[in-house]
């Protein structure tokens, strides 16, 4: 009857989790990392609903020891769910091993530490983080030991802060709504953990967790069909879009063309002209700063960057970086950049002054290596 019961009330949330497990499987081959994490992320949420039920279970019928081993389990996985969400939050971004050593770290010492109940019978270390007492009444109750029995606790305000600050940085200056979904699934977990205390419940977050997750995912995919397939760089469409909406908050462009890409098709195929194509949006990606700037490819091998309320300093700076990783590697691409400085500059004029200082810059490379030239590869 309890485990029906489990079944029933769970019904939501066995429901949500399908569609992300079918959203997921189903964008598996164009969306492999993503979609792995979120299979991930999904089957912890499952997993701990189970933890719940059996917390309970052990506690109505006074198992101290089932009671222990699944608590134990809650405490270890309910960070672990919400730094899979930070990671998810922003999964373009490359992480290096010192981000991952910084904010794993606490989850391997909270591991640690929530395996110490399990020592039960053991003095000194059984109940130095929580412990469940048998009652007379042949029932179990939880009690709480030292201050450890709140790390779990602090890791997971940790990770929601850094969910905040994530959320900020991609809400600053260029396409804010990648911001705001993810300030709004955070304000709702906060709000849930809250909940949770102040009802004495642990059930609240894996439903709440797997429909910001969810929503977080859609929002991926809708995103990604707004970026060129090749490049992965926006498109054209959203290039007018956020000149459209944000055309107020542009003081800063960056123009690119690409040289001798039709000597690449023409002489060595389409394909390599595809990978040179990849390789200087990478560059692109790379040189640019993300809290601030766009890139978008608008045409076959045009490009533009687009600056939102940042410097001078922060403009030249990126088309310098450009210019340095392309002079390093086997191809060529004419820059020309603009500053807004002036209030009566249009956008237009912008882009116009941008593009005659990349024509000059392309007019100088035909003149200094000669036409239908390449870097030997």
């Amino acid at each position: 009857m309890d485990f029906l019961n489990y079944l029933v009330n769970n019904i939501p949330l066995f429901c949500i989790s399908a569609v992300m497990l079918f959203i997921a499987i189903r964008n598996i081959k164009v969306r492999r990392r993503e979609s792995i994490y979120f299979m991930v992320f999904t089957a912890i949420v499952l997993f701990l609903s189970v933890v719940v039920f059996f917390e309970k279970y052990a506690q109505k019928i006074g198992d101290v020891t089932l009671g222990t081993i699944f608590t134990s389990c809650g405490y270890i996985f309910r960070p672990i769910l919400l730094f899979i969400f930070v990671l998810l939050a922003n999964m373009e971004e490359k992480r290096s091993r010192k981000f991952y050593l910084i904010f794993g770290i606490p989850l391997i010492v909270n591991i640690i530490i929530y395996s110490f109940p399990l020592f039960m019978g053991v003095p000194g270390i059984s109940t130095l983080v929580f412990y469940y007492q048998a009652n007379a009444d042949g029932t179990a109750s939880f009690i709480r030991g030292t201050f450890l029995n709140f790390f779990s606790h602090a890791i997971c305000a940790i990770y929601i802060g850094l969910l905040f600050y994530i959320s900020t940085v991609r809400f600053h200056g260029k396409h804010r709504r990648d911001g705001l979904v993810l300030i709004l699934c955070a304000v709702i977990i906060i709000i849930t953990v809250a909940a949770e205390m102040l009802t004495n419940r642990n059930d609240l977050l894996n439903i709440v967790c797997e429909i910001c997750a969810m929503i977080n995912y859609i929002f991926i995919i809708s995103v990604n069909t707004s970026k060129d397939p090749l490049t992965n760089l926006y498109d054209r469409r959203t290039f007018y879009e956020d000149v459209s909406k944000y055309g107020n908050d542009i003081n800063g462009v960056i123009q690119m063309d690409m040289n001798e890409l039709k000597y690449l098709n023409d002489n060595y195929g389409h394909g390599e002209g595809d990978a040179a194509l990849q390789f200087l949006a990478n560059v692109f990606e790379n040189s640019l700063n993300r809290s601030i700037m766009c890139a978008y490819r608008i045409s076959g091998d045009e490009f533009v960057i687009l600056m939102f309320k940042g410097t001078e300093e922060q403009l030249e700076k990126s088309a310098k970086d450009i210019k340095q990783s392309l002079s390093d590697s086997n191809y060529s691409a004419a820059v020309g950049y603009y500053f807004i400085s002036d209030k009566n500059v249009s956008f237009d004029e912008a882009m116009k002054k941008a593009e005659k200082l990349m024509y000059e810059d392309k007019a100088h490379y035909y003149e200094e290596s000669g036409h239908d030239r390449r870097k030997a590869i």
